[in-house]
């Protein structure tokens, strides 16, 4: 079945990443690469991150709540780009027909359950759960957030095994903020000016996400929906689906 975009839900997804846009057309969203559409929601995750608070000087229950909107319409915008041929843009601002399914004008970034069908690409195991429907959208932005806290930053572990110096970090960080390289990633970045190698990159990443809990854990010891025997179901529902789009 079509899905009828009220246009206004559409430009408040466009607006939440790309800035505002006075007027926007299905036909220029249909122009949107997913590489265009990644790169700015990984530099708003950047700017709307709530761990950098302190560092910002803003408030972290504002940055969490235009965190949750940045990762929302970047959901959003990927689900219709990647489903165009099923997508109808709705111009009218207030639909009242019986027709097909509506998307909600609104408040479009409120917590929900997906109800729609399994989208045909590999899934992370928090967003297989989504789209499963057995985890609302919200708890699915906070278990990303956990897991991320969980992992000690590359920096620290560099610096406990003597590759960087404390100095070093603080260097680098001004220097890709100087240059606004926002969307290179610490070991990149660090790689490009020589501070690192390509075998310490390696090494640092790999210890890193040995560090990093599974974000399976969020459902079973934090929020304590699901249970250890059930996670291991739906992990290999996910590999079986997955499987399919190698």
């Amino acid at each position: 079945m079509s899905k009828f975009i009220p246009k206004e839900s559409l430009l408040d997804y466009y607006n939440v990443l790309f800035g505002n846009c006075a007027d926007l057309s299905y036909e220029a969203l249909r122009e949107i690469q997913p590489s265009k559409l990644k790169a700015a929601y990984r530099k708003k995750v950047f700017e709307t991150h709530p761990d950098r608070s302190k560092i910002v000087g803003r408030d972290k229950y504002i940055m969490n709540q235009e965190f949750i909107k940045a990762a929302t319409a970047y959901e959003q915008l990927i689900s219709i780009i990647e489903n165009k041929n099923k997508i109808i843009l709705n111009e009218k601002s207030n639909a009242q027909d019986s027709g097909p399914q509506y998307y909600s004008n609104t408040d479009v970034f409120s917590d929900h359950y997906y109800t729609g069908s399994m989208p045909r690409r590999k899934l992370l195991t928090a967003q297989f759960l989504y789209y499963s429907g057995l985890i609302s959208w919200r708890m699915l932005v906070n278990s990303i957030a956990w897991q991320k806290r969980q992992r000690p930053p590359v920096g620290q572990i560099a610096v406990s095994w003597g590759i960087l110096s404390s100095i070093d970090i603080k260097i680098i960080l001004q220097s890709r903020a100087m240059e606004g390289k926002f969307k290179d990633k610490f070991c990149k970045y660090a790689l490009a000016k020589g501070y690192i190698n390509l075998f310490e990159r390696m090494a640092l990443l790999g210890k890193q996400r040995s560090l990093q809990r599974p974000i399976g854990e969020y459902f079973t010891r934090v929020e304590e929906i699901l249970s250890d025997k059930k996670i291991d179901l739906l992990l290999e529902k996910m590999w079986s689906h997955n499987r399919l789009f190698r």
